[in-house]
């Protein structure tokens, strides 16, 4: 599905070859691994076949800035399951490079993925998850109105990587504050 959401900094877009670069310094770096659960490797070739199932996979998209386009992270809403109770939730999902964090992007990608789900596909829950000891992602979540529900295992789609991690749940009906 082709996407297009623009924020005031940040638009969220399919992903394209020529995020190659940027997309490399996100699964090469470690950290995002460790912390955000991405896939991770320093092989370039790799790191192209993670594009390319990024670019095939429904509801992952890149984060770029508005005013030059670059890529500087990923957000995903992905389905939860096929099932009729199931369908009509997601799980959402972010990273963004560690040069551009601490400036907003990642809430403001958070914020206009969430006013999508609701509003344009209909949702009734948003889920989300986080590496159990990367505490900024969990604080974004709770000012954006998630609530804590549980912690398990995760394993990573395509590396068989494995994280625990802690999942939090934001319903339709919450009070979610636009401009917060």
């Amino acid at each position: 599905m082709t996407l297009t959401l623009i924020g005031k900094n940040i638009k969220i877009r399919n992903f394209d070859t020529s995020d190659q670069e940027q997309f490399f310094e996100l699964v090469k770096d470690k950290d995002n691994h460790d912390l955000a659960g991405l896939e991770y490797t320093e092989d370039v070739d790799f790191g192209r076949n993670l594009l390319d199932m990024y670019q095939r996979r429904d509801g992952a998209y890149a984060i770029s800035l508005v005013d030059t386009d670059k890529m500087i992270g990923i957000v995903e809403l992905n389905k939860r399951g096929e099932s009729a109770e199931l369908l009509p939730t997601r799980e959402i999902g972010f990273v963004i490079n560690r040069s551009f964090r601490q400036q907003g992007y990642a809430k403001e990608a958070v914020k206009l993925l969430i006013d999508h789900g609701f509003n344009d596909l209909k949702l009734t829950e948003i889920w989300a998850s986080t590496e159990k000891a990367n505490l900024v992602p969990q604080k974004l979540l709770e000012s954006l109105q998630f609530k804590y529900i549980y912690e398990a295992e995760q394993t990573l789609p395509y590396t068989g990587q494995s994280n625990p991690v802690k999942y939090f749940l934001l319903k339709n009906d919450s009070l979610l504050v636009k401009n917060s």
